[in-house]
């Protein structure tokens, strides 16, 4: 795993989505579904939308499954983490074989989509998202990334400690302003949620937006 996610602070997906373990409305056969939808952008041919439709419905579930099977068997806040980026891993290189080299490298250089789509669903799951919350809540995502693109870059881009400490505080800053723009649309407890768990989300963007594969 990279170095640089390897010291994002890792937090308890346990402790972060069990209070969703029962009555999530959101199920991952929606969530793979609007995903797939948000990967048009690749031309996919019928085959293979069906195909990665199949392989989101299995992350988007991984991610529903991630906090029961870290209850049973009482995983460290390390071992929580790693096993999130894990699905993450596992996801875009079940992608890589179905798609063409021409779409992968696509879908690789949209960092945009990629960060905004993956996020959405942890939000999906996180905060019992309604079907129709989804949309809005992707467009905030996509715009949330656009607008720190550039710290992003010159985060994943430093060579020394120095510059990324320096890059790591200007993006916290500018993802924090971002938070406020979930408040127009979320319900009053899911705008808790979603601010006591403020850092593990920024986290999942730049998990995202950093993967290679």
């Amino acid at each position: 795993m990279n170095k640089k996610i390897l010291r994002i602070a890792s937090v308890s997906l346990f402790m972060l989505l069990a209070s969703n373990s029962v009555n999530a409305q959101t199920q991952p056969v929606e969530i793979g579904t609007y995903i797939t939808q948000e990967m048009s952008f690749l031309n996919m041919t019928p085959l293979q939308a069906q195909q990665i439709y199949q392989i989101n419905v299995q992350a988007a579930a991984a991610v529903e499954n991630l906090d029961q099977k870290s209850f049973a068997q009482n995983s460290s806040q390390k071992e929580n983490f790693e096993s999130f980026a894990k699905i993450l891993k596992e996801r875009n290189l079940a992608l890589q074989e179905i798609l063409s080299p021409a779409q992968f490298q696509l879908f690789q250089e949209n960092k945009i989509a990629r960060a905004a789509t993956f996020r959405t669903m942890v939000m999906a799951r996180m905060l019992d998202l309604t079907n129709d919350q989804l949309t809005p809540v992707f467009n905030i995502n996509q715009k949330v990334v656009e607008n720190v693109r550039k710290d992003l870059d010159i985060y994943f881009s430093a060579d020394n400690n120095r510059g990324e400490n320096n890059a790591q505080r200007k993006l916290h800053k500018a993802l924090k302003k971002a938070d406020k723009a979930f408040d127009q649309i979320l319900s009053p407890q899911q705008i808790t949620t979603y601010h006591e768990n403020a850092d593990f989300l920024r986290s999942v963007l730049r998990e995202e937006y950093g993967t290679k594969n």
